[in-house]
């Protein structure tokens, strides 16, 4: 399904019956990175999927390569939906887009699921998505290979996933301005962190870290719980 939100058409999906969980997915995915979550989910959920701006099936629209804006589409499709507020989950960027949910629009958020993410970016995380930033606006022919290697690195401790994720990221990031637009936002945290604004997180929340995760590691999830 489509929805006009804002300046974009997002795609959206949804999945069994119970009160409604959005889930957000991670930057150059789209909403087919929580397959292996559904079944589970749908048994008690509404679950509601879509793709981030210039992600996927939805379009990317005047990109202002802000996070706030991220947030902003992802409260305008509720709007579209009908929905006035609606549990979020969200996994890495996702997560970051749903803290700024929670922190603009309290109201819209009754319980709040963050997996793997971050409300603070490093001087050397934010050089990272600098490079790659840099590299969809100059059109480099290394960017596809750079994003597949990006892809298996992340898939490291799941090899038997690296093939689908790979379908999944080369799909969604055919037109790589969208990933480009969201590298910058995530660049942004490194001058402009969460932290200080999480207090008026008002939503139940559970915070989920893996020491096995080499790129958001559990001291990430504690400073978000402190």
């Amino acid at each position: 399904m489509r929805a006009r939100c804002n300046d974009i058409d997002a795609a959206w999906f949804e999945v069994g019956r119970g009160e409604p969980l959005v889930l957000i997915h991670g930057l150059g995915d789209d909403h087919r990175a929580w397959r292996r979550t559904l079944p589970d989910l749908a048994l008690r959920h509404r679950v509601i999927l879509y793709d981030l701006r210039g992600h996927g099936q939805s379009s990317l629209g005047d990109a202002d390569r802000s996070l706030r804006q991220l947030g902003e589409d992802l409260v305008t499709l509720l709007d579209a939906i009908g929905l006035e507020s609606a549990d979020l989950a969200g996994f890495s960027l996702g997560g970051t887009i749903a803290m700024r949910v929670a922190i603009d629009h309290p109201e819209r958020v009754g319980h709040l699921g963050l997996v793997a993410t971050s409300s603070r970016v490093g001087r050397a995380a934010a050089d990272w998505y600098r490079q790659r930033v840099e590299m969809v606006d100059r059109n480099d022919p290394q960017l596809r290979s750079t994003l597949d290697r990006d892809t298996a690195d992340v898939y490291a401790q799941s090899p038997d996933e690296v093939e689908e994720g790979l379908l999944i990221r080369r799909q969604s990031t055919a037109d790589p301005r969208g990933y480009g637009n969201a590298c910058a936002a995530m660049a942004g945290l490194n001058a402009a962190p969460l932290d200080p604004e999480l207090g008026a997180i008002s939503a139940r929340t559970v915070i989920v870290a893996s020491e096995k995760d080499q790129h958001c590691p559990p001291k990430a999830a504690e400073i978000i719980a402190a």
